[in-house]
């Protein structure tokens, strides 16, 4: 049965209705807008700055409104619904997107559930150093030459995400020697945050000095003082060995770091703190021969971490950089730096000793060169 407009009743309600064809912010990503066809999300997305479309390959080229097309425009009633219909969609997606985003401020309540997790960031095909999860992350991406990483996910945890980013920053560049950083930048927006790294090199010279130093790590490990070691003793002796045998100490470079010059002011100095500048070209300094060992470590299946800090006597004076490796149980000093005083001799005064030892009694050890928290997972 049906009902005229003068028969005394009145029509049944109508259905809310959801937003006409056009585009909407994306529900998953604060930077983009998708396509909303009238009935669901499409596959097309265009940059919420510049509105430039981003079209899938292979997806069939569609016309906005095309829809629409032969329609005739008709005014409809209850318009206003319609729009604060719009309005409460659009505003429900953006909570959802900056609450997955972990953005929201921490008043705003949130299922911890329902935020994105930590990445584990791009494959790579080299040793990746880290004390925990998120140094592992930037890492990844630093090998990778990622151009900008995304952190925003350290949002939700609530902590200080400048302190946060720079504590792992600083390890993932020192223990990482197939990253080349001289330094990063960070960007904090609304619902994002982002590290934009300095690169040394750009990616093809990056990745040949890579390929270089990792064809002279697998030379050395192979040879039989080394593969045939066995003990850790033995092993941890014969690796100290080579990175002596293979390293002169870079005195001119060293002279430069003095003087204030940095990575990203010279070549010789950048290259002076990698272990490229010993495997590759035979001498660095005291950050160098630090890299080396541990890559020679690494590729021997023993553990090993850089440490950093001050010496105000002895062979170097200033900042330094050495080893610690796990011996029996107790995580020892080896500076292949000070025992390569010359190259008339290999040198062991400090080879596998204690921290607390005498001769380490005139160098500091700073916390640049492991997450704060993570200190006591290297012997203090």
């Amino acid at each position: 049965m049906t009902h005229s407009e003068g028969d005394g009743q009145a029509p049944p309600p109508r259905a809310p209705r959801l937003p006409g064809p056009g585009w909407l912010p994306d529900p998953s990503r604060m930077d983009l807008e998708r396509f909303w066809d009238g009935t669901k999300w499409t596959a097309r997305t265009r940059d919420l700055v510049s509105g430039l479309e981003r079209v899938p390959l292979g997806y069939p080229a569609v016309i906005e409104g095309q829809r629409t097309r032969g329609r005739r425009s008709r005014r409809r009633r209850g318009g206003g619904a319609t729009g604060f219909l719009a309005f409460l969609l659009v505003a429900f997606l953006l909570v959802g997107a900056a609450g997955y985003l972990g953005a929201l401020p921490s008043w705003v309540p949130w299922p911890a559930e329902l935020v994105r997790g930590m990445p584990t960031g791009p494959v790579v095909a080299y040793p990746v150093f880290g004390s925990d999860p998120t140094v592992t992350y930037l890492a990844r991406n630093l090998i990778a030459q990622e151009p900008e990483i995304d952190v925003t996910w350290i949002q939700a945890s609530g902590r200080d995400v400048r302190a946060v980013v720079k504590d792992a920053m600083d390890e993932a560049m020192l223990q990482n020697p197939y990253a080349f950083v001289n330094g990063w930048s960070m960007s904090i927006g609304a619902a994002w945050v982002r590290v934009q790294p300095a690169y040394t090199y750009p990616a093809a010279e990056a990745e040949r000095r890579r390929v270089a130093t990792a064809s002279a790590v697998a030379a050395i490990v192979a040879k039989p003082e080394i593969s045939q070691a066995t003990d850790t003793r033995a092993k941890v002796k014969a690796i100290h060995d080579a990175v002596l045998n293979a390293a002169t100490y870079d005195t001119v470079a060293a002279k430069a770091i003095t003087a204030g010059v940095t990575s990203a002011d010279s070549p010789q100095v950048a290259e002076s703190q990698q272990a490229y500048g010993i495997l590759v070209d035979g001498k660095a300094v005291c950050t160098g021969y630090a890299m080396t060992f541990q890559l020679l470590a690494q590729a021997s299946g023993l553990r090993s971490v850089v440490v950093t800090g001050v010496a105000t006597s002895g062979v170097t004076t200033g900042g330094h950089a050495w080893n610690r490796v796990p011996v029996d149980g107790q995580w020892l000093v080896v500076d292949t730096t000070w025992d390569d005083a010359t190259d008339a001799h290999l040198g062991s005064d400090y080879l596998m000793i204690s921290s607390q030892d005498p001769l380490m009694s005139t160098r500091t050890t700073d916390l640049d060169w492991v997450v704060d928290a993570d200190v006591g997972m290297y012997g203090g």
